[in-house]
């Protein structure tokens, strides 16, 4: 992969990475079990303490409980970040195709594939170069989604991957989630960290943290298998390296809002059109997105 998209890594595993404690004899991946319930507090109330049932309510929000596809999108702005200065480098919308294939086991088989396109700040053009406001240079954007990724979760929603995407370590260290009821929704907020190990390349420290919403009648309802979700992200990290920053500049956040899509046509129109110029077949059938060989991830 030619892309240094930690964007697109940290978006994606927003609804990736969505079971409980991660196992991989080389991976130390997070531990994502639903928090334990603490029924005391009030912005919990309401909310199922059963682990079980905590469980099938994250799934139903970030993915869905039955088998089939979802379709995630988020768009935001990258700023730099020093002090508390933040200046504008780039606006970013990302798409991801996903499979769901529930287990007779109650395990669950989930195939992701995550690519997203970059413009300058306030444009709806895709850029294959950017100008650093930092620096004044001009660079170039490498461009290449991330995946196709599969990985599964045990019955107990443990998630079992190996930490890798192409010739990249993940090692990621969760938060618990933390939940809250507000009236007609159900909120949960999930933070992790991840590191990044690319042999040849320096590593990498990646922070995202996600608020998801969903309406309470769907999140608590068994008989719903897919709830409709909106997501707000927000991610720091250091740079990426192809803004060649020089060091001492702070670091790189993206804001982002986002949404779960069950119907593919209602996908971004703007990122329907960008993916339909690199992949044509994909942009017609996101289906095929998933049978490609996977890419390299060179963050």
């Amino acid at each position: 992969m030619t892309d240094s998209n930690d964007e697109m890594f940290m978006l994606g595993r927003r609804a990736l990475m969505m079971g409980s404690v991660a196992v991989g004899a080389s991976a130390a991946m997070p531990s994502l079990a639903a928090a334990p319930a603490t029924s005391g507090l009030i912005r919990e109330q309401g909310i199922p303490t059963d682990p079980a049932a905590r469980i099938a309510m994250i799934r139903r929000m970030r993915l869905r409980t039955d088998p089939g596809y979802v379709y995630w999108w988020f768009r935001g702005r990258n700023y730099a970040q020093q002090g508390a200065k933040l200046t504008p480098l780039c606006e970013l919308v990302f798409g991801a195709v996903m499979k769901i294939k529930p287990l007779p086991d109650g395990s669950m088989v989930l195939t992701s594939y995550e690519l997203g396109f970059r413009t300058a700040p306030g444009s709806n053009e895709w850029s294959k170069q950017l100008r650093n406001p930092l620096t004044g240079e001009m660079v170039d954007v490498p461009f290449v989604p991330v995946g196709p990724t599969v990985v599964r979760y045990s019955p107990a929603n443990d998630l079992i991957f190996d930490g890798k995407i192409g010739n990249t370590t993940f090692t990621a260290e969760h938060v618990p989630e933390l939940f809250y009821h507000m009236g007609d929704q159900i909120c949960f907020q999930q933070h992790t960290a991840a590191d990044t190990e690319t042999p040849g390349l320096p590593n990498r420290r990646l922070n995202d943290m996600t608020m998801i919403t969903s309406p309470t009648r769907e999140a608590l309802n068994p008989r719903v298998h897919c709830a409709n979700a909106t997501g707000y992200g927000t991610d720091l990290s250091d740079y990426a390296r192809w803004w060649k920053m020089p060091a001492g500049m702070g670091t790189q956040c993206l804001r982002s809002v986002g949404r779960k899509e069950l119907n593919y046509a209602k996908m971004p129109k703007d990122w329907l059109a960008m993916l339909a110029r690199v992949n044509p077949d994909g942009a017609n059938d996101p289906r095929k997105l998933l049978t490609l060989k996977q890419e390299e991830y060179r963050n």
